[in-house]
């Protein structure tokens, strides 16, 4: 039965009507075989009942006058009667009279009435003379008769039940698909809609039946969902619009620093990012550079970008509070400090932040420290650039990185450029599958050496968002040129 339900809809309605059919042939076929047998044996009882009777009268005078041949003659008329196989007759004490046939006379007389005895009916019946009883005649009748019909009834019903079973064949191929036709098209427009994700298309009804209503329903179900899915899809464009709207607004919007051209630029993709970045100039009092900050927040979405604009005021906060003062490493270690907690304890969340977090003066000297891509420096005096690694541990993997976390220093020339960036950059795909990667980007630096920061972030951005087709992730870069 398990296999049975497995089976494909047209092989279980053809097997359902085949042997619905052949079963009620069978069925058919037995109820007359056993009432043709039934009858035919009632045939031939009764038949060997009238030739008991017609001999019982035509061997009564030879029974009384003694005269066993005539007697003889008139059983030896049996022989018209293929199936009868003995006839004997008996007188008033019992004794054999004459016989007929090729089986051996009974020894004792048989009562009256019909037996069945093997391959065989015999039946029995007084032999009487002006109403008394001068004897006994018993008749034996063959039965092979019936086994002929049996056989013959067989070969019949073979016959039949193979016409039958063509017919039906042919009938149940033809119904069938009045049933599994429609709900094997259902079955592919769900199918479709499922792996085109198209819910325009609709089931065509072909009748008013149980089937019919199915597919109405179906059709109904999916215009639902159509309906349904165009608002959860407006309502998530909208939502992402506001969340990037609102990731965007918190970025700065001017990098005015003394001796510096600095530039950023964020392109967001479709899904709310977690890119960041910061610039915070400082007092003359505190020696007039600025802090600067870039990372990114692992994942999308939603819970990612509000991640980065936790990051981005607890990054005013610190700069408000360590009034410059601090190194970098320190900086850092504070911000992972006030992250873990948040993310492990607020948020519960398992995300981690990538972060280069860096100081620089009027002078052009930059200490930096936190672990994020790696730095481009564009060197004027070489037209070369230099690839410089930010290491040290993510923010939000431990609580205290303080060991792990160091400070390094550079010092950018007059004509000098650091580009600042995101993975969204180097790690954009073509239709192909080719990265953006690092090569090409230090590549752009430094044919864009001559152009304003703005100009290197932008036609940077743009070619690596045009690169990508379709970005998965923010493009975001922060370029220091030191004019």
């Amino acid at each position: 039965m398990a296999r049975f339900r497995d089976l494909p809809i047209r092989r279980k309605l053809m097997t359902g009507f085949m042997l619905t059919s052949m079963v009620a042939l069978l069925i058919t076929l037995g109820a007359l075989a056993i009432h043709d047998y039934t009858e035919v044996q009632k045939e031939i009882v009764a038949d060997a009942d009238v030739l008991a009777g017609v001999i019982g009268e035509n061997a009564a005078s030879s029974i009384v006058f003694n005269d066993p041949q005539t007697a003889t003659s008139t059983l030896a008329a049996l022989r018209a009667q293929p199936d009868v196989v003995g006839a004997f007759l008996f007188d008033r004490e019992g004794k054999l009279f004459a016989s007929y046939g090729r089986t051996p006379a009974p020894r004792v007389v048989p009562a009256d009435g019909m037996q069945r005895a093997g391959e065989s009916v015999t039946v029995t019946r007084p032999v009487r003379f002006n109403d008394a009883r001068v004897g006994t005649v018993h008749v034996r009748n063959s039965l092979d008769v019936l086994e002929q019909r049996r056989i013959q009834y067989l070969y019949v019903a073979a016959g039949v039940l193979g016409v039958a079973t063509l017919v039906a064949l042919i009938l149940s191929s033809l119904f069938q698909r009045a049933i599994s036709r429609p709900l094997l098209k259902l079955l592919d427009v769900e199918k479709r809609v499922s792996r085109e994700k198209n819910y325009e298309l609709r089931a065509e009804k072909e009748a008013n039946d149980e089937v019919g209503m199915l597919i109405d329903g179906f059709n109904e179900m999916i215009a639902e969902i159509r309906l349904r899915d165009a608002e959860i899809e407006e309502r998530h464009r909208q939502e992402m619009a506001l969340a990037r709207s609102i990731q965007t607004s918190v970025l700065p919007r001017t990098f005015e620093l003394a001796g510096f051209d600095i530039s950023a630029i964020m392109m967001p993709a479709e899904e709310v990012g977690g890119d960041f970045y910061e610039f915070r100039p400082m007092t003359d009092d505190n020696g007039g550079g600025a802090w600067i900050g870039v990372g990114d927040v692992t994942g999308h979405g939603v819970t990612s970008g509000l991640i980065m604009m936790m990051a981005q005021s607890m990054f005013t906060m610190l700069c408000e509070q360590t009034n410059g003062y601090v190194p970098p490493s320190k900086f850092v270690t504070l911000l992972n400090r006030a992250m873990y907690y948040n993310l492990r304890s607020r948020l519960a969340q398992d995300k981690f932040m990538t972060m280069v977090v860096a100081k620089i003066d009027r002078n052009g000297n930059m200490i930096y420290a936190g672990a994020h891509t790696d730095l481009l420096i564009y060197r004027r005096a070489t037209g070369k650039v230099d690839r410089i690694a930010t290491e040290g541990l993510w923010l939000g993997m431990t609580d205290d990185i303080a060991a792990a976390t160091t400070d390094r220093s550079l010092t950018l020339a007059h004509g000098d450029i650091a580009l600042f960036h995101t993975d969204g950059v180097t790690e954009a795909r073509d239709a192909s599958g080719e990265c953006f990667d690092l090569d090409r980007l230090e590549d752009r630096l430094a044919k864009l050496n001559g152009e304003p920061a703005s100009g290197i972030v932008a036609r940077i951005a743009d070619e690596a968002w045009r690169w990508a087709g379709r970005p998965k992730d923010d493009v975001s870069l922060l370029a220091i040129k030191r004019s």
